[in-house]
């Protein structure tokens, strides 16, 4: 779609530009939400995605430092919060990285490893292209990056927990409060991008870079993926199900 587009088209328009971009979900997601992925594979997938969740404050800071607006500033100032711990002020939740770590320990890894853990060059090259995209974006174009992540972060993060409630039984259930959190935050974090993308991208270039840039943040998180899939899960698995997810 071209021209300058009205605050309901742009967010259609987005959408769909993201749906088009991946239409069906990452082969390990597609194994982990149907329960096929085995407990060592698991184990991968978390100390890689750790990573990101522990660098959350690079690029949720530039957002931030960028942002010219007073009211917008304070709502990403409490996104921050709660990433860093909502318990800071009286909160349920500790910091977003402490709740990956007990979900790590839940399924079976120490925490000094997963604390010390290297990730894979690709996990580490993925989030310095994202901290590189918000960082060279116009401000609304960078809190609109969250359209990918946060925007679908409720029901991705519900089905995530679902099936490991469903498939993995032996993970403790107070484990999995790093997807109740997001499944509750998410929907308001999703609700300010968006709002800002309807509000400050109606300029028919910056509606061009916002479509960019989020096709660039979602190329980011299938890299992410990639790199588990093909480093601990592709190579273990029978040809039929190759097929079966990955055409």
């Amino acid at each position: 779609m071209s021209g300058l587009l009205g605050s309901e088209e742009l967010i259609a328009d987005l959408q769909d530009t993201l749906q088009k971009r991946h239409a069906k979900p990452h082969p390990i997601r597609q194994l982990l939400l149907t329960g096929r992925l085995t407990k060592e594979q698991l184990q991968w997938w978390a100390r890689n995605q750790f990573h990101e969740f522990r660098n959350i404050h690079r690029f949720f800071g530039v957002r931030y430092q960028k942002c010219p607006v007073p009211e917008l500033r304070r709502m990403l100032l409490e996104n921050m919060v709660e990433e860093e711990g909502e318990d800071l002020f009286g909160g349920k939740y500790p910091s977003h990285r402490d709740l990956w770590v007990k979900f790590a320990e839940g399924i079976g890894i120490a925490r000094e490893d997963i604390l010390s853990y290297e990730p894979l060059p690709g996990i580490r090259s993925a989030l310095e292209m994202y901290v590189s995209l918000v960082q060279q974006s116009h401000w609304a174009v960078a809190i609109g990056t969250g359209l990918v992540f946060e925007g679908g972060g409720p029901k991705r993060m519900k089905e995530e927990r679902e099936a490991l409630e469903e498939y993995y039984p032996w993970i403790p259930s107070a484990c999995l409060d790093f997807f109740r959190a997001h499944e509750y935050h998410d929907e308001g974090h999703g609700n300010m991008v968006v709002d800002v993308i309807k509000e400050h991208c109606m300029d028919e270039k910056l509606q061009e870079e916002m479509r960019e840039a989020v096709k660039q943040r979602a190329d980011i998180m299938w890299l992410q993926n990639d790199c588990i899939y093909n480093a601990f899960v592709r190579p273990s698995l029978k040809a039929e199900t190759i097929r079966e997810i990955e055409e």
